[in-house]
């Protein structure tokens, strides 16, 4: 089942922060989740980003019909929305 899309204003902000931490927006599943920790190294962003082709493209994951996730990081140069639920921690 597809993820509801979430409002216009909140699209718009979700999008331009993770542009804002070097994350194209739509390598990001609608229905990713994000988690920042700390780390040695500073705050680390945790979600999910397909697969892509060589070419840009969305891979099938093996044996499957739905587009190949794999978990990512990147550092937390600019703190999230509030409204986003975004779960902290320590790696």
């Amino acid at each position: 089942m597809a993820a509801p899309v979430p409002p216009e204003e909140r699209r718009v902000a979700m999008g331009k922060w993770l542009t804002e931490n070097g994350i194209d927006p739509s390598t990001v599943p609608l229905h990713s989740s994000f988690s920042i920790s700390e780390t040695g190294d500073g705050r680390v962003i945790h979600y999910s980003e397909y697969v892509l082709t060589d070419d840009g493209h969305k891979q099938l994951a093996p044996g499957s019909e739905e587009a190949w996730e794999k978990p990512a990081t990147r550092p937390c140069t600019v703190e999230p929305p509030a409204w986003l639920n975004v779960k902290e921690g320590r790696s």
